[in-house]
């Protein structure tokens, strides 16, 4: 009977051993911050990727979502998971100029042409460079919003057009783009943008197709105007506090290494894309119904490249007073991008 007792509790052993983490681990409870709102199709990706790591950890880590700022600003959340007030965080880079300028590359203007494909190769790219720059957190996904361009009350087609314009613009380096040009950036935050169009503070705004329609935002209603370009990708990451990730037993620390990946920078972001794909598919049938579209061809696209040499001089010296090779950083970016058939 002892011998049987014996071999039932190593049986029983080996199964939580195979199974991961095991009831005995500590229960960990993640903090998830995000700055959108709930309706947010973020939100579904954020529900999966928490239900499958809750049921990988055998129930020992669990997440509960604070969206729309319950816990500070967007531009706040970095400190806000490398201080402890979140464990899980969404953070745009560019909320906070100059401080992250590796991942900056990927807001470059005319680097990528899908957002979708270029998740994966976002992430690939960063892993040799995120713990030097990131050092407080664990980078668990990269994604962006669809290509942004420009939408406005008067049209725009080349860059001269933007000489004069007050633009809100969506992070640093577009405003950068943005002044170049002879433009000026209104910085507000993102659920403020269609009041400033509405009340005359703003003349356009960078975002993406989905935004005119999206209920969120409804950008078409203040503008008539959208430049059909795929110029810039905004840059977002999902990051988890480095000092919650060492807290965890091996066994824990494996499921969220197994949740932290390209293919889950994909999971979590699919939604978003499909409801972005569906909108401008909608837009485009729709003509001049929602917003007249602005064509350009290969010269008009020349001269937005010309105009872009600013912005990419700006953030190679800002990426070499950090200590990296600026062309080395580029040329590996954009052979992820080539690699997963993202490249512009």
């Amino acid at each position: 009977m002892r011998r049987q007792s014996i071999l039932l509790a190593c049986a029983l052993a080996l199964s939580a051993a195979a199974s991961g983490a095991s009831a005995q681990d500590k229960q960990i409870n993640l903090k998830l911050s995000y700055w959108v709102p709930p309706s947010h199709l973020l939100t579904p990706g954020y529900k999966e990727w928490a239900a499958s790591v809750e049921k990988a950890s055998n129930g020992t880590i669990k997440t509960t979502l604070y969206p729309s700022s319950q816990l500070g600003s967007g531009a706040d959340h970095y400190d806000m998971v490398k201080t402890g007030i979140a464990d899980f965080v969404l953070v745009n880079p560019g909320y906070t100029p100059g401080r992250f300028p590796v991942i900056g590359v990927v807001d470059l203007p005319f680097l990528a042409d899908s957002a979708y494909k270029a998740a994966p190769a976002i992430r690939r790219f960063y892993t040799k460079y995120a713990e030097k720059e990131m050092p407080e957190v664990i980078v668990c996904h990269t994604f962006s919003h669809e290509p942004g361009t420009f939408i406005s009350k008067k049209v725009v087609k080349v860059p001269d057009d933007v000489k004069g314009l007050k633009v809100r613009t969506a992070n640093q380096t577009i405003t950068t783009f943005v002044t170049a040009m002879g433009g000026a950036s209104v910085q507000v935050p993102i659920m403020e943008a269609a009041d400033t169009l509405k009340r005359g503070i703003t003349d356009a705004i960078t975002g993406t197709y989905d935004s005119l329609t999206h209920p969120a935002f409804k950008f078409h209603t203040v503008t008539e105007y959208t430049l059909d370009t795929k110029m810039y990708l905004a840059t977002l990451l999902n990051l988890i506090s480095r000092k919650t990730y060492d807290s965890m037993s091996a066994a824990q620390k494996t499921v969220i290494d197994d949740h932290c990946t390209p293919e889950w920078s994909q999971k979590v972001y699919k939604h978003w894309y499909d409801d972005q794909v569906q909108r401008e598919d909608e837009i485009r049938k729709a003509g001049d119904k929602i917003t007249k579209i602005t064509k350009i061809g290969s010269a008009e696209l020349d001269q937005w490249r010309k105009a872009a040499e600013p912005v990419v001089a700006a953030w190679k010296a800002s990426v070499t007073k950090a200590g990296q090779n600026p062309d080395q950083v580029l040329d590996e970016f954009k052979s992820e991008l080539k690699k997963a058939d993202a490249l512009f």
